[in-house]
């Protein structure tokens, strides 16, 4: 015991003295140490004053009985009788509306001959690849109505149609502007 003592000093641990003290009974006893009281508040007593509900009103209408299921049918939708429309058409406000159908049964209609439109201009962005998520998202959000057309071999998004040739080139400069390379075709 001398021996460890001797490599311990008191002096040079600290902690050394107080667990020496503790150790030989010098210390405060763990069983003399008195509760501190602190004083406790008894709860507060809340009133509740009852405040009164009206019962609820019973209905004596009878219960409608459920609609009849509706059928599904497969077959296929005819094909609509106006102008498909051409997208994007910028500040031209007629290409927006489309003309009423004609009134002509399907034999009338089959036996007329195409009539040749004015002459329209697309616009359409160029080396916009399908796997370009990111860019075409952005294109998107520059003009909503993006149409994917294929293009010879190629698949190209057309961005516009127009009547006149300056709206058409007005739309491309939006879309240089903006980091796509564009460009106008006449429609037939």
């Amino acid at each position: 015991m001398k021996s460890l003592m001797s490599r311990f000093s008191i002096h040079s641990q600290p902690w050394l003295s107080h667990l020496c003290l503790i150790l030989m009974g010098w210390g405060t006893p763990v069983w003399a140490a008195e509760p501190i009281p602190i004083p406790v508040p008894p709860p507060e007593v809340n009133t509740v004053i009852p405040i009164p509900v009206p019962a609820p009103e019973v209905s004596t209408a009878p219960i409608p009985p459920p609609p009849p299921p509706l059928e599904s049918s497969l077959e296929r939708l005819p094909v609509p009788r106006v102008p498909i429309p051409m997208g994007f058409v910028g500040s031209d406000r007629a290409m927006n509306q489309l003309p009423p159908p004609p009134e002509m049964s399907d034999a009338e209609l089959a036996t007329l001959a195409p009539v040749a439109p004015r002459t329209r201009f697309r616009v359409i962005v160029l080396d916009l690849r399908e796997e370009d998520v990111a860019n075409q998202e952005r294109l998107r959000s520059l003009v909503p109505e993006v149409i994917p057309i294929t293009l010879g071999q190629r698949r190209v998004l057309q961005v516009g149609s127009f009547q006149n040739e300056a709206n058409a080139t007005q739309m491309r400069a939006f879309m240089e502007v903006n980091g796509f390379r564009a460009e106008i075709q006449p429609l037939p």
